[in-house]
């Protein structure tokens, strides 16, 4: 394996002078957690109320014809997604007749670089730190940087000639209405397309393009890929059956605007009733939420591990004790960020559902109350 490895060394007070620089920084981000937690809840319930409002006032309506007494109404329709347009990637020559979308997968055979990074620290505060940079040639989709390599000599990537690319039909049907760009790319379904058969041009920027079982290769030899070679491979979405919940314009569909303030423009595949579609938004909502949720904890808690690092630099003159104070600040953090946390959502959300808030409330003090008798339970036991 082609590797590099670099060690370097950091006294003690160079690792106090920047753990004290990272405070700041810690502080930043326990501060922004607040108000990212605050706005995550704000927009949750303004989702939920704006899906429960469309639900309620939803129209759901054959795709075979157009009404226009609904125009400006939400409605709902389903049924097969068509078009009747040939979708045709010039550069390699591959055409597709009635595709929703044609979509070209560009990989480059390129140098990766890795690192793996140890430490250890030595009695006095000291840390030595060992960085390996390890380098393999692998197929990758993106373009990667081999100037930013620890070392680039030797492991030098060229750009990559093609890109990745999507193409998409502009005048795709759902029976009598047409479909909005926006609503065809959020059609899935993409199926593997063979080039074999096809016309393709036998040479490419002066390079040989060969058909495979997958796509084109572009370069001298498949069988002993060089660096900058590339592979290409087609996927195609045919006509689907799909679903819909927007609002009517005309023939068309735009977003439709809530009262509650957050717009609907579902697309489901497959057929769907409206009510399943709105129950999958639901759904998509309570995802969104605790995942925010969980990030604002986690940058509340990196937040206040970075304020209390320097308590852990200071005693890591022995490194045993380096380790058990970061351990231990590392846990108060996690406890006072979990309440915060919890406050936070549960302040959010007393104007909107007071009885989840009052429940959040109390487990936050029930945490702080642990958190505030846990010494003397521990002084006690000591003295038994």
């Amino acid at each position: 394996m082609d590797e590099y490895t670099e060690v370097s060394s950091e006294s003690w007070f160079s690792r106090i002078a920047d753990s004290i620089k990272g405070i700041l920084f810690g502080l930043v981000l326990f501060v922004l957690a607040f108000p990212l937690l605050w706005w995550n809840e704000g927009r949750s319930v303004e989702r939920y109320n704006s899906l429960k409002e469309g639900q309620g006032i939803v129209v759901s309506v054959p795709a075979e014809t157009v009404d226009p007494a609904n125009t400006g109404k939400l409605i709902h329709t389903q049924g097969m997604a068509t078009t009747q347009e040939t979708l045709q990637d010039d550069v390699f020559g591959v055409a597709v007749p009635a595709a929703l979308k044609l979509e070209r997968e560009v990989s480059m055979y390129q140098w990766k670089e890795s690192e793996k990074t140890e430490t250890h620290e030595s009695v006095g505060g000291s840390k030595t730190t060992t960085k390996t940079y390890s380098y393999d040639l692998v197929w990758s989709n993106r373009e990667i940087n081999s100037s930013q390599f620890k070392q680039s000599s030797g492991h030098s990537n060229p750009a990559m000639r093609y890109k990745s690319q999507t193409i998409q039909a502009q005048d795709v049907s759902l029976g009598a209405f047409k479909l909005n760009p926006i609503q065809v790319g959020k059609i899935s379904g993409e199926q593997d397309f063979s080039v074999q058969g096809l016309e393709a041009p036998a040479q490419l920027g002066g390079e040989n393009l060969t058909v495979t079982a997958t796509g084109f290769y572009l370069g001298n030899n498949p069988g002993n890929p060089q660096v900058g070679d590339l592979q290409i491979r087609f996927k195609v979405v045919k006509p689907s059956n799909i679903s819909i919940v927007a609002q009517q314009q005309g023939n068309s569909f735009s977003a439709y605007q809530t009262q509650a303030g957050s717009d609907i423009d579902l697309l489901e595949m497959g057929l769907m009733d409206a009510n399943a579609m709105f129950s999958a938004a639901q759904h998509e909502n309570d995802i969104i939420t605790w995942a925010i949720r969980i990030g604002g904890f986690l940058l509340m808690w990196l937040g206040l591990a970075m304020v209390l690092k320097p308590l852990s630099v200071l005693a890591a003159v022995l490194p045993f004790l380096g380790d058990l104070i970061a351990m231990g600040t590392g846990i108060f953090a996690f406890l006072l960020s979990l309440p915060f946390t919890m406050l936070t959502i549960a302040i959010a959300w007393i104007a909107y559902r007071p009885l989840l808030a009052g429940s959040l409330i109390a487990i936050a003090v029930i945490c702080v109350v642990s958190m505030k008798f846990m010494p003397r339970r521990h002084t006690s036991l000591a003295h038994t």
